[in-house]
């Protein structure tokens, strides 16, 4: 470096510089969520989010009761890239680049107000104005704050910080406080945020290290993994890799649970779509329902998910972004999780797939008969047929009547493929939600006992008959069955 010449010193354009801040891809729920980080990181055991309409002067306020800053904390958490993103952190700090303040705001609004209070200091002020930055065309922080009944209610406090959000350009536009479409999609989007925020810290909210009170109510938390089922999710052995820790979860199949359950559980986006991976940092969720690329979603896997915790001090191995929404593993823990999402999803499959149901049943050593089995023609299309080894089929098609077998051709070549897929597509609740029953109906005891006189008739032993009756489905579901076979 001793030959290297100084020339200019390149200084930043305001105006397109705080524009570009504006574009880091964050969406209101994800922008109130890194303020929150800030929250917790200065210690805040109660945040607030609120907000009022009024047409072009809506505004979102984000307060605390953290330790609040002093006149120089202040500047400098307002000023872009005040932190080293290399810099150690405390294991606690959800923070990382010195930047979501900033970018978190701007992406949402053009005026932003930080009031803050440290105990035993005066409340102080700070203001970013984009629309004075474009018009002066400089770096110019304002002492200033629209209405100073903000500002009382930092003095009411021990110590704490308010974020204001004002000229909400993003989400409001031009619209006048009578525009009740814009008005709608703002409420809306508002309450896609107290969901978000449920998800994101739920950790945090059950085990009270913090309360969220939106808009005068305390937002529940909403665990993705369900603990509180009735019954309760399998839970994996928990697996560690250096600082990462790796725990799969697998749901009870939807049936077990009820309608109301059911449909409260699946969120807004449903079962299918939460299944995955959810990683966090700290505590922190970053990444809810997504495989990472390392599987596919698929229905049959919707049972399965997987908690995947590390450090913050592992940030740049995960290539964690600004807005801490997208986190990419390294490839010796993808090995891992890929191993880990194998297991989830054959246990997930086994559940959803089969209900619970045998694949061996308890009186023999055979496999079970199912009644439809399914094979790939010749041309690859995957055909369903009745298993003509089934000893209800197998019966039927000893009376010789060349009806049925025609019957049965008839049956497996217009199996209603697309109404039960449009079905799914529309409402899964329609075939998840089939209860499966612990004991007989009169109707299939009565069928087995006919079929097992039938076999008697036939001089088939009794140990013999109730083994092909029972290994057979549905009957294995049902021991019981046995019972009445004599």
């Amino acid at each position: 470096m001793k030959n290297i010449l100084k020339a200019e010193i390149a200084k930043p354009n305001p105006k397109s510089t705080i524009n570009s801040y504006r574009s880091f891809g964050y969406n209101l729920s994800t922008a109130i969520a890194d303020i929150i980080d800030n929250s917790i990181s200065a210690e805040a055991n109660e945040i607030k989010i609120y907000y009022k309409w009024n047409g072009q002067d809506t505004y979102i306020m984000i307060s605390d009761n953290g330790i609040g800053m002093n006149k120089n904390e202040l500047v400098i958490a307002m000023t872009p890239g005040s932190k080293d993103p290399e810099t150690e952190r405390n294991e606690k700090d959800l923070g990382r680049f010195g930047m979501g303040l900033k970018t978190a705001s701007f992406s949402q609004c053009k005026r932003l107000t930080c009031i803050t209070k440290r105990e035993n200091y005066s409340t102080i002020k700070r203001c970013w104005d984009i629309d004075y930055i474009n018009t002066e065309n400089e770096w110019q922080l304002l002492d200033y704050v629209s209405n100073e009944e903000f500002i009382e209610l930092i003095d009411k406090q021990t110590s704490g910080t308010i974020v204001l959000w004002e000229k909400l350009d993003r989400l409001i536009g031009n619209a006048d406080r009578n525009n009740e479409n814009v008005k709608a999609a703002f409420y809306e989007e508002m309450i896609n945020v107290r969901k978000h925020l449920s998800l994101v810290f739920h950790r945090f909210i059950e085990s009270k290290r913090i309360k969220i009170i939106f808009q005068n109510e305390e937002i529940e938390p909403y665990n993705p993994f369900l603990l509180g089922l009735n019954p309760k999710p399998e839970m994996g052995p928990p697996e560690n890799f250096s600082d990462v820790k790796i725990t799969y979860f697998i749901l009870p199949h939807m049936s077990e649970i009820g309608k109301e359950e059911y449909e409260k559980t699946g969120g807004s986006i449903g079962w299918l779509h939460q299944q995955g991976f959810y990683i966090y940092r700290g505590d922190r969720l970053l990444v809810a329902g997504d495989w990472l690329g390392l599987q596919k979603k698929r229905d049959y896997s919707k049972l399965a998910r997987i908690a995947v915790d590390f450090t913050n001090s592992n940030d740049f191995y995960w290539h964690l972004d600004i807005k801490k929404s997208t986190a990419t593993p390294p490839v010796e823990i993808r090995r891992e999780l890929n191993r880990i999402s194998k297991i989830a999803i054959l246990k997930s499959a086994k559940i959803y797939n089969w209900r619970g149901q045998k694949t061996v049943s308890e009186y023999t050593n055979t496999q079970y008969e199912a009644l439809w089995n399914d094979e790939i023609n010749r041309e690859g299309i995957k055909k369903y047929k009745i298993n003509r080894n089934h000893p209800i089929i197998k019966t039927i098609i000893s009376e010789k009547n060349p009806l049925i077998l025609k019957a049965l051709k008839l049956l497996e070549e217009n199996v209603p493929i697309e109404l039960i897929l449009s079905n799914q597509n529309e409402d899964p609740a329609f075939h998840e939600l089939e209860k499966t029953y612990d004991t007989p109906s009169d109707d299939l005891i009565k069928l087995a006992v006919e079929l097992y006189n039938i076999y008697i008739g036939q001089g088939i032993p009794e140990s013999l008959s109730r083994q092909q009756i029972m290994s057979a489905t549905p009957f294995n579901l049902f021991p019981l069955i046995n019972d009445y076979l004599k």
